[in-house]
């Protein structure tokens, strides 16, 4: 199948791509990321470089929020963010455990906070996709969500399990109301030193608010340290990623750096036709998993971690 577009082409060359940015937006990128000159380095950097686990565990302080947008239905960007959390979560387990006497050695809570605003989206999906039920039996589990939307302080309340603190929607409990200020406030005062967010980049879109379509999903994407963005190779969905991906361009090459992961590659990917489509050709590669794995990962309520485990290591090296 030959895609006659190209996120590269004429019609959506960046003097357009930055007219997704209101100037509040961009000053705002600009003030974050300006601790180096930007340059074509800087706005697509080499994945292998940008997320480093050293940097992130054992002697790192601070905060870290990176976002996993997905650019389309699909894409399969939930199930990397929960496969990176609980693959971090490991990776920090294992640090603490073999600390060096007398060293000392920063704990990292991982946080997974999910950003899904599609109506038409289940409510609670991932929260089933994980068993927080199953996870969380006998003790509370405290809806971040429905905190947020009441305007309620969400700082220091965490649900730990598995050394990641879930921050997911719970089923059947309305959504928060998408004004940029509530979804700020979420990414911004959940408790964590690494924020994983999964965003589905589409529902951010499609939401209403005050902020609407592209505006809306690069005022939030502006918010963030890093940007995964998670691609789908499969032509339908490489057509209807369009629209997300210029919105991560345009934050990108305003100054928020931002990795690439081509997914669910397998043997029948036109990888010549893909690149040519998408322009991109430093990418992280995540192969496709067997549907019999991602059966068994689900009943077993856990995430793809094992399977995803050597890709996982090359967007965070150690």
């Amino acid at each position: 199948m030959i895609i006659i577009a190209s996120f590269n082409s004429a019609s959506i060359k960046m003097s357009i791509l930055f007219n997704t940015l209101n100037s509040n937006t961009t000053e705002k990128i600009e003030r974050r990321h300006t601790r180096e000159p930007l340059s074509a380095a800087a706005v697509t950097p080499s994945p292998f470089a940008v997320l480093r686990a050293s940097a992130l565990f054992s002697t790192a302080s601070g905060r870290v929020k990176i976002a996993f947008a997905g650019v389309a239905a699909g894409v399969g960007s939930t199930t990397l963010c929960f496969a990176a959390a609980e693959y971090l979560a490991s990776l920090n387990a294992s640090c603490r455990a073999g600390a060096k006497p007398g060293r000392r050695y920063i704990s990292r809570n991982v946080t997974l906070l999910e950003l899904d605003l599609k109506p038409e989206n289940p409510a609670g999906k991932s929260y089933d996709k994980i068993g927080i039920d199953r996870r969380f039996a006998g003790r509370d589990y405290i809806s971040l969500y429905r905190l947020a939307a009441e305007g309620r302080p969400l700082h220091g309340l965490m649900n730990i399990d598995g050394g990641i603190c879930w921050a997911l929607r719970v089923p059947g409990e309305p959504l928060p109301t998408p004004d940029p200020t509530v979804l700020h406030r979420l990414v911004n005062n959940v408790t964590g030193d690494i924020i994983l967010c999964d965003i589905s980049a589409t529902g951010i879109m499609d939401a209403s608010g005050p902020l609407k379509g592209r505006e809306a999903l690069a005022a939030l994407l502006a918010d963030f340290d890093h940007i995964v963005c998670v691609i789908d190779p499969l032509p339908s969905r490489l057509l209807a990623s369009v629209p997300a991906a210029e919105v991560c361009r345009a934050v990108a090459a305003a100054g928020v750096p931002i990795t690439y992961i081509f997914n669910k590659l397998n043997a029948g990917v036109n990888f010549r036709e893909v690149t040519r489509f998408t322009g991109v050709k430093d990418f992280l590669p995540f192969p496709a998993i067997p549907a019999e794995a991602v059966y068994s990962a689900e009943y077993a309520c856990r995430s793809l971690a094992p399977e995803l485990a050597s890709s996982l290591s090359s967007l965070f090296p150690g």
